[in-house]
């Protein structure tokens, strides 16, 4: 009986871990971005280069990695998003042609392939991901954004005027994006409400912020 124990809790911690739920951290904004999302369904392999006569670097199969050097990454550094329960996974795209995307499959590592665009491939820009998760889910603005970034302007612009501030955002709700801009609502933890355009993406391609895809059913 003693026997049995450890290997029913493994069980059970197997299968939490296969079913784990993966976001852009809260406290770190330096995942890879790239141009936009990719959702991939059933099994898609990972080529070296963007031809069917390239060699593979591993396949993703219903949200899991399986890579020809199994050493290679950790699971948890697979996916930009991983949410098994709404079946989403999500791969940044860092470019795309005709029949290709290019994804990287390591944020750690910054490690990119390409995968086939098919019927298990579905992209989004950033901007119509923002604005159909976000709208749903609200936003979250990462811990580590600093005060100078925590600015509304009266639009979408670096030159107009700061309208409002704020330090420590409890919901924010999602109104109108436009290009790198996004015009919420700010709820503080003092219960105060502000509103204005956030800038949610640098120059440089850091996003400030993400929606809250755990949020809601």
């Amino acid at each position: 009986m003693k026997k049995i124990i450890p290997i029913f809790l493994f069980l059970i911690l197997f299968s939490l871990k296969a079913q784990a739920t993966y976001l852009p951290s809260y406290e770190n904004s330096n995942s890879y971005y790239g141009i936009g999302a990719v959702f991939l369904q059933g099994e898609n392999k990972i080529y070296k280069n963007p031809s069917a006569e390239s060699e593979t670097v591993g396949s993703l199969s219903y949200g899991k990695l399986i890579l020809n050097d199994v050493s290679a990454q950790k699971e948890e550094e697979t996916f930009l998003v991983s949410l098994p329960s709404k079946n989403l996974f999500v791969l940044p795209v860092k470019s795309d042609n005709d029949e290709w995307f290019c994804v990287c499959y390591n944020q750690k590592l910054r490690l990119f392939g390409w995968i086939k665009k098919t019927e298990n491939t579905d992209y989004m820009s950033w901007e119509d991901f923002f604005n159909v998760y976000g709208r749903k889910y609200g936003i979250y603005i990462f811990r580590n954004v600093g005060d100078k970034n925590k600015m509304l302007y009266s639009s979408s612009d670096n030159n107009s005027n700061v309208v409002d501030k704020f330090f420590f955002a409890k919901h924010v709700s999602l109104w109108l994006i436009e290009n790198d801009w996004m015009l919420v609502k700010i709820t503080t933890y003092d219960g105060l409400t502000k509103t204005g355009w956030f800038r949610w993406r640098l120059d440089d391609g850091t996003f400030l912020a993400f929606p809250l895809m755990n949020n809601g059913g």
